[in-house]
């Protein structure tokens, strides 16, 4: 068996403190043991009991609390009400919980004062997201997927060491060493969608296709990233340049902003909007209504979240 080697950001000092997101399961059991073997000495296991699978979860919790032991390492246990969460918000289930994990995550780095925390996501797990963000009509950062190292608003970063290890590496890694996990039962279950693209749609479109379709979607995933990662870059470059925003932040309508292409110019909305005025639930449709008001006949205001309106008079557009 080929050794299973991490990627790393040169930031990731193995001698410094690292926040580790540990579900006691078979991915973060071997990033736990992968990267003691690479001389992480000081990591600090996170985890997280969102309560959905009663005894179940209980007993995730304390394996990882005897992991802990077991590896002479610093523990952080809390426990949420992922359900309820979901019910009182209106959100799925998933959902909630992705968000109760990366409030808990910040929470730990704010009380450990370390902004780095490992995931433990590997290649088949970004083939999933991909998908799904196909399906629900993404674009080229969708495509993209997961990020290797990810910059969270909150200013924590997220790594992921495994993005590029295949499931059957991961198992037989952990065959070889006898290591323990603990099985998820809800990982079998048609219930989540993740689960139904894993066990249905992957093992149907190798089928169809015959061959792994693995390396194609993740190559997919790589190509999204590079050329979104060019147009952020050219809609970066003509938003920093001198004569774009007023004093007050407002964008000036100019024949350079009217000649850009569609695929630059909702970025510069984008980062405007959310980077500069730093608006918080600006989506696809608020970027499309916006540049529609550069049209000669465009509307002279529209709405946006949170009862703010954007508006265009005078070759200028600000939010109000």
């Amino acid at each position: 068996m080929s050794p299973i080697l991490l990627q790393l950001p040169m930031a990731c000092d193995p001698s410094l403190p690292v926040l580790l997101a540990i579900s006691g399961g078979r991915d973060s059991v071997a990033l736990l043991h992968l990267l003691r073997q690479a001389g992480f000495t000081h990591l600090i296991l996170c985890h997280l009991n969102h309560g959905l699978r009663g005894d179940e979860s209980d007993g995730d919790a304390m394996f990882v609390q005897r992991l802990a032991k077991k590896h002479d390492l610093q523990c952080e246990i809390e426990a949420a009400h992922v359900a309820a969460l979901a019910k009182e918000r209106k959100i799925s289930v998933e959902t909630a919980a992705r968000e109760a994990r990366h409030a808990f995550l910040l929470r730990m780095a704010e009380k450990h004062d370390i902004w780095v925390v490992l995931l433990a996501h590997h290649a088949e797990d970004q083939v999933e997201t991909i998908l799904a963000n196909l399906c629900r009509g993404s674009g080229l950062a969708g495509l993209a997927g997961m990020h290797a190292v990810q910059r969270l608003d909150s200013g924590l970063h997220l790594v992921r060491p495994l993005l590029h290890v295949r499931r059957s590496e991961i198992d037989a890694y952990l065959k070889s060493k006898r290591f323990k996990f603990r099985e998820d039962s809800s990982n079998a279950s048609p219930k989540h969608r993740r689960n139904r693209l894993r066990h249905e749609a992957l093992p149907l479109l190798n089928d169809i296709f015959a061959r792994d379709v693995v390396p194609q979607v993740l190559r997919l995933g790589s190509l999204a990233e590079q050329d979104d990662d060019c147009l952020q870059r050219q809609a970066f470059v003509f938003l920093g340049a001198e004569g774009r925003l007023n004093e007050d932040r407002s964008l000036l309508i100019t024949p350079e902003l009217l000649a850009l292409h569609p695929a630059v110019l909702s970025r510069v909305f984008a980062l405007w909007l959310r980077e500069v005025l730093e608006l918080t639930g600006i989506e696809h449709d608020d970027l499309e209504a916006a540049m529609a008001m550069l049209a000669p006949d465009g509307a002279a205001k529209i709405n946006l979240p949170q009862d703010r309106h954007l508006r265009r008079k005078a070759k200028r557009l600000w939010v109000e």
